[in-house]
């Protein structure tokens, strides 16, 4: 499902609780007059008044000064007989008001001020789903749960820099990316190194905030990528890789792990990067292999397409595993 369908069917849901939630307001004003004597004709005389005043100001273009200026106190002593009746009957003085399950747009998903912009509510929905279409629903790897000291403070090499302070600026890189979507510094992300170095973590906390930011990633494992590459050729259709060479932001995870199969794996890796790159889409691809294994296992064609430094940012995890401390932590 793609952003714009998920968007649609949220207004779709958004239309039925403004619906379920008028239809408990009347529930309200019909069991409360029927109850409180005099309640309905008050009720009813507010309908007019406001309904009036507004016909008034249409028809005459705001002429009639006096009624309008008139009217917020002749509305506010309304709506004091209105809530000292409904406490005499025994009703919170506020149990005629409006029903929203979000007061601030009032159930309508979109809030004007001054200028129409997405609810709070509607935005985490929508980044809600967007996720879970990916996927990654209740996932933690996100930024902000990104814990640096897991990493080693040892220099590496003879640089002196260490895994720590790599991995800050890593996460950084890939932080900018995630948040300047779609006009990044570079078009696409390798992000290379051996297991247990956060590689993982960082494809998907991109994925987050990417989501957070109303826009929606697709995320698969390389073995994932095979199963439906492998689908397409045997049904001789472009079908089953169709999402993935048309999705805005497409993540690839653990390039390399997946078996190989010459005819199949090979081809289509080539056509979808070689098709995304054409169209401009972003793309980010985590692998365990060095740029020498990646050329041996998937031909020259494809290594090129991943050393384009004019489409490709190449970023390198350094150190050694940290998941046994993540696991004593």
């Amino acid at each position: 499902m793609t952003r714009e369908q998920i968007l649609l069917e949220l207004q779709q849901v958004y239309q039925k609780r403004q619906e379920e939630n008028l239809r408990i307001y009347e529930m309200r004003v019909a069991e409360a007059s029927e109850k409180i004597p005099g309640l309905g004709q008050l009720m009813t005389r507010r309908h007019a008044m406001v309904m009036g005043t507004i016909r008034a100001g249409i028809l005459n273009a705001g002429r009639n000064h006096e009624a309008q200026q008139s009217l917020p106190s002749l509305m506010a002593d309304m709506n004091r007989q209105i809530k000292e009746k409904l406490v005499s009957g025994g009703y919170p003085e506020d149990y005629l008001q409006p029903v929203y399950t979000c007061p601030l747009c009032k159930d309508e998903g979109y809030v004007f001020d001054p200028s129409r912009r997405m609810c709070t509510c509607l935005n985490q929905e929508l980044n809600r789903r967007l996720l879970e279409e990916a996927g990654l629903s209740g996932d933690q790897q996100t930024f902000e749960n990104f814990n640096s000291e897991l990493f080693s403070e040892e220099p590496e090499g003879a640089s002196g820099v260490t895994q720590r302070q790599m991995a800050d600026l890593i996460r950084k890189t890939c932080e900018t990316f995630a948040d300047t979507f779609p006009d990044t510094p570079h078009l696409n992300l390798l992000l290379m190194g051996h297991s247990g170095l956060g590689k993982t973590y960082l494809l998907r906390s991109i994925a987050h905030r990417t989501a957070q930011r109303g826009f929606q990633p697709t995320y698969t494992s390389a073995y994932h990528l095979l199963e439906l590459a492998r689908k397409g050729y045997m049904e001789n259709s472009s079908a089953p890789l169709a999402p993935l060479m048309e999705a805005p932001l497409l993540l690839i995870d653990d390039l390399g792990t997946e078996p190989l199969m010459q005819n199949i794996t090979v081809t289509q890796l080539f056509n979808l990067l070689n098709e995304r790159q054409l169209r401009g889409l972003h793309t980010v691809i985590s692998t365990n292999l060095t740029m020498s294994e990646l050329k041996e296992r998937y031909t020259e064609r494809i290594a090129s397409r991943l050393m384009d430094t004019s489409c490709w940012r190449r970023v390198s995890f350094i150190g050694s595993d940290i998941r046994p401390r993540l696991k004593r932590s």
